[in-house]
């Protein structure tokens, strides 16, 4: 299963998820079926980082903020709307 517990682990996700996002994330023959990454995955992973980068109770204005950036992204991808979702 694929994690995110620390800053290097989001700035890598990221980068995995604008290589592969929406639906190119390559298949990984040691992970069951239901546990491949796919686009609701890999943002559910991406909004786990989103507290791992900023934990403290000061930065909830910018947790905020980050996901609702993660959601327009999100929602532009499931529209069919790539280059958009990635410029999010």
């Amino acid at each position: 299963m694929f994690v995110v517990e620390n800053v290097d682990d989001l700035w890598n996700h990221i980068a995995y998820v604008r290589g592969y996002a929406p639906d190119d994330f390559p298949y990984r023959d040691f992970l069951p079926e239901d546990q491949q990454m796919n686009l609701d995955r890999a943002f559910e992973l991406l909004r786990q980082g989103v507290e791992v980068a900023y934990p403290e109770s000061e930065h909830e204005t910018k947790r905020a903020t980050l996901n609702e950036i993660l959601g327009r992204s999100f929602a532009a991808y499931k529209a069919g709307e790539d280059i958009a979702a990635g410029i999010y």
